[in-house]
């Protein structure tokens, strides 16, 4: 027996391709015992420091894609970040800009790592060439704007403990 729907409506199948689709990212939030965050050096785009992290796999959620991508680009994944409770610092939004769709990105509190686990960091030369652990204020005068406030939501939802939600501006060019 199948529901009637009501008029005007279509079944999923039908109704679903009508709708915008876009991406996913997640990304763990890490600092030192000093309060300097980790940031790595991309290799796509010169002098861009990112978040560990990167874009959902089909059957992922969210926590699984920051944590599967953390240990693609450390080489490992920090204790503090096998917890079961991380909390979520910040999700990030961007309008579709084409060629690319709209996109969301949600950043986990990674913890802090031990000297220990910043010596076992072995990046992936395919994705970054260098880390660096510096304050919220040096790698923000290094990032992009919308980079930038990424990093400033996460270090403040981190601080205060509320989470924050950031539309990122336009790109230009």
């Amino acid at each position: 027996m199948t529901t009637a729907l009501p008029p005007g409506w279509l079944p999923p199948e039908q109704f679903v391709p009508t709708l915008p689709h876009g991406l996913a990212c997640a990304g763990l939030f890490f600092t030192d015992a000093a309060g300097r965050m980790l940031a790595l050096r991309s290799v796509r785009g010169p002098g861009q420091y990112v978040l560990p992290g990167g874009f959902l796999e089909a059957g992922e959620d969210l926590l699984g894609c920051a944590r599967r991508e953390t240990v693609e680009e450390l080489g490992f994944l920090p204790a503090a970040a096998r917890s079961e409770d991380l909390r979520l610092l910040v999700l990030a939004f961007s309008a579709p800009e084409p060629p690319w769709p709209w996109r969301v990105g949600a950043f986990f509190d990674g913890g802090v790592l031990t000297d220990p686990e910043i010596g076992r960091i072995a990046l992936d030369p395919v994705e970054h060439d260098a880390f660096t652990l510096r304050t919220v204020e040096e790698l923000t005068a290094l990032a992009d704007e919308r980079r930038g406030l990424v990093l400033r939501a996460a270090a403040e939802a981190r601080r205060t403990g509320r989470p924050d939600y950031v539309t990122l501006p336009a790109t230009s060019g």
